[in-house]
């Protein structure tokens, strides 16, 4: 059994975020877990889990206080190992001389222009092989491969097997989940849906571009059709119940919902970026950004769902042994082992 301190920066809930609190509750039936984040994130953890909230996290990168006051806590907890999620975390416990003592490991969940800074850690976990590339190849970054990982994320798998019905909805639903930032493109869906033939829409998620895609469905007067469903926790149920998912990210590394509409056997438009590029079909992907080529590809995939559906059945197949929260954690723990034991 091992100390583990994660470390995670954040403001909000978002697939970053329900991806450490999967991991972590897997986690703490073999290790000792801490995860050091702002009070928000307090009671959401499962009991084994110790959360030490710290708000000085959400204050910038540079906060000196915050910096020294992290280092405080780490040396308190001892841990055999620090596991931080995000650029935000990662650049704080890169600071010369504070953090070198301690065995460092990140997950970078998307695409970073900047990944000089992954270059200090002694392993680096990418959710996605498109996040590897960059994380390789991107300016200054001098890392060598063996210490990158590939762990796709995980979601638990239910009980008994998903049985989707072969009727769809009249007219059908369309299901996008996310939070509510500019990266994830909801106002581009939001103005493609104004070119989609009869569907309604459903956004869930929250975030700070609320209020402007609410404006925006009243702009195109889509109050009828488009629907801003907030923060949800039954996102799988949500994807039982919809014809077709989409993805309209403007960058992603690997979106946490994709694994769960794999899961839910949901068919998955998606925009040509990240971590989705030669993971899902060629045929399930925009051929270029921007609202006429989404809408057309929505459009496709609305005439003919038994078809898209089809073209995911490998991936479908693939998800339950891949994309599992067991898997995921495995994989972590086999991380961890190659940290600890490799020479610094």
């Amino acid at each position: 059994m091992k100390r583990i301190v994660h470390i995670i920066a954040s403001k909000g809930m978002g697939g970053m975020e329900i991806h450490l609190l999967t991991l972590c509750n897997a986690l703490a039936g073999h290790h000792q877990i801490t995860v050091v984040a702002p009070s928000w994130m307090a009671g959401r953890f499962d009991a084994a889990v110790t959360v030490v909230p710290f708000d000085g996290l959400l204050k910038s990168r540079f906060n000196i206080v915050t910096i020294f006051k992290l280092r405080q806590l780490l040396t308190k907890i001892k841990p055999d190992l620090v596991h931080v999620h995000g650029s935000k975390s990662a650049s704080l416990v890169t600071v010369p001389f504070l953090f070198d003592a301690f065995i460092r490991v990140a997950t970078v969940h998307g695409i970073k222009r900047q990944v000089g800074l992954f270059r200090h850690f002694d392993h680096i976990i990418a959710v996605s092989d498109a996040v590897k590339k960059q994380i390789l190849t991107g300016p200054r970054a001098r890392i060598d491969s063996s210490k990158v990982t590939v762990i796709l994320n995980g979601v638990a798998r239910g009980l008994h097997p998903v049985i989707r019905s072969p009727i769809t909805h009249v007219p059908p639903v369309v299901l996008a989940v996310g939070r509510l930032v500019p990266v994830k493109g909801f106002d581009v869906l939001i103005e493609a849906w104004t070119c989609v033939k009869d569907a309604r829409l459903q956004i869930a998620g929250d975030g700070p571009e609320r209020e402007h895609l609410a404006a925006l469905i009243k702009k195109y007067n889509l109050q009828e059709r488009v629907r801003l469903l907030g923060q949800r926790t039954d996102i799988l149920d949500l994807l039982t119940q919809s014809d077709l998912m989409v993805i309209s990210s403007r960058r992603e590394g690997m979106p946490l919902v994709l694994a769960e509409a794999l899961h839910a056997e949901c068919p998955v438009v998606s925009t040509a970026v990240g971590g989705m590029v030669g993971f899902l079909p060629e045929g399930v992907l925009t051929r270029s950004e921007g609202t006429e080529a989404l809408a057309a590809k929505i459009n496709e995939a609305l005439s003919d769902l038994p078809g898209f559906s089809k073209r995911l059945e490998p991936l479908y197949r693939f998800s339950r042994t891949e994309m599992t929260v067991e898997s995921m954690a495995r994989k972590t723990e086999s991380v961890y082992e190659k940290a600890v034991e490799s020479p610094r």
